[in-house]
């Protein structure tokens, strides 16, 4: 049953189900806007639905950011650092990695901040269920994109102790704060916007 189907999916991604899932489960996507129709699922943004009667957990907010990627982004920078639960930062907007072909479907506003990279499999982890670039990734990232130093420190202190990053990595990672940007930065192209839904 096409219901059940798509419950089983959304559990397995914070209540959210996209019209990628759809087609993965050879489900007409049109059937997720009848679901909707019917007060079944809740619209959340274009191709991307939540299913009500799962509850919400802690990390709702990036869950729906990875859903609205249709699945393609990752978590990362200052979001991540929060995912892994390794400083005290508070983003205002959700950091996302999408490779470069991933163009978004809307624009404006304050949402979302996209970084554009073809991110290896070896940077990729999950956290609570949510994909996320690895600890030792997302410090650099933060590093290159100026993130405050005494998070930063704190971070790389947090992902030692916890062992989330490699013993001949702590040390470069401690001396990348002081440099400021790195050049890895020119390789970064950064989109920042919200989702507007039509009237």
């Amino acid at each position: 049953m096409i219901w059940d189907q798509v419950v089983e999916r959304a559990a397995e991604h914070h209540g959210y189900v996209t019209t990628r899932d759809a087609r993965d489960l050879d489900i007409d996507p049109t059937q997720l806007r009848l679901l909707a129709a019917r007060g079944r699922l809740e619209r959340i943004g274009r191709g991307v639905y939540r299913v009500p009667i799962l509850p919400r957990g802690e990390h709702d907010e990036l869950a729906a950011a990875v859903a609205w990627t249709l699945g393609r982004g990752v978590v990362s920078h200052e979001s991540s650092l929060v995912l892994h639960d390794l400083s005290d930062v508070n983003p205002s907007r959700v950091h996302l990695t999408v490779p470069r072909d991933n163009h978004p479907r809307a624009a404006g506003g304050d949402l979302y901040r996209l970084h554009r990279r073809n991110l290896p499999t070896s940077d990729v982890t999950e956290v609570d269920g949510i994909p996320t670039t690895t600890a030792e990734r997302t410090i650099r990232d933060c590093i290159t994109d100026g993130s405050d130093p005494y998070q930063l420190r704190l971070a790389i202190d947090r992902a030692e102790a916890d062992g989330l990053i490699r013993r001949a990595a702590v040390q470069e990672l401690r001396d990348e704060p002081s440099r400021g940007k790195r050049r890895e930065r020119a390789h970064d192209v950064v989109l920042q916007f919200t989702v507007v839904e039509p009237a």
